[in-house]
């Protein structure tokens, strides 16, 4: 019995650890680009490049968010990202609503859903490759056989 609750303080442990990463990762990807790169990124101020840039870079950081804490977390990758992604749902509503983001709400919105859309990518890529791996261990068999 007592394996059983090792297992489970285990698989507890990887699955707060993997969100905490995931989110730590989201918000240390995310300020390097839109800070270190791009010195800060502001819908008033920076130029359209720079937008766009920050636009597309920025979802790569969730991307990244979304494979930490699936890789941390070890299995149901997909249910994982569900408070990762609140907590980007959240994070968006309280900038817009205290005026901390200068861009409309479309703007500002898109930016939210971006990040949400590539932790789900980040999640679901290393579910597909866990997937496609354990196939060839199965279709390979046990190692030194043969």
């Amino acid at each position: 019995m007592s394996s059983r609750i090792g297992s489970i303080c285990l698989q507890t442990l990887r699955s707060v650890g993997g969100i905490v990463l995931g989110y730590v990762t989201l918000v240390l990807a995310s300020a390097f680009v839109q800070q270190t790169m791009f010195g800060g990124v502001s819908f008033q101020h920076s130029p359209i490049s720079t937008l766009v840039l920050a636009g597309l870079l920025t979802p790569v950081a969730a991307v990244l968010a979304g494979l930490v804490t699936a890789i941390v977390a070890g299995r149901a990758p997909i249910w994982h990202m569900m408070p990762l992604c609140l907590a980007v749902c959240a994070e968006t509503i309280f900038l817009y609503t205290t005026h901390k983001a200068d861009g409309p709400l479309w703007f500002e919105g898109g930016a939210g859903l971006a990040l949400v859309v590539g932790a789900l990518v980040g999640a679901w890529t290393w579910k597909y490759f866990a997937i496609a791996r354990s196939r060839v261990a199965v279709a390979c068999g046990p190692l030194g056989a043969g």
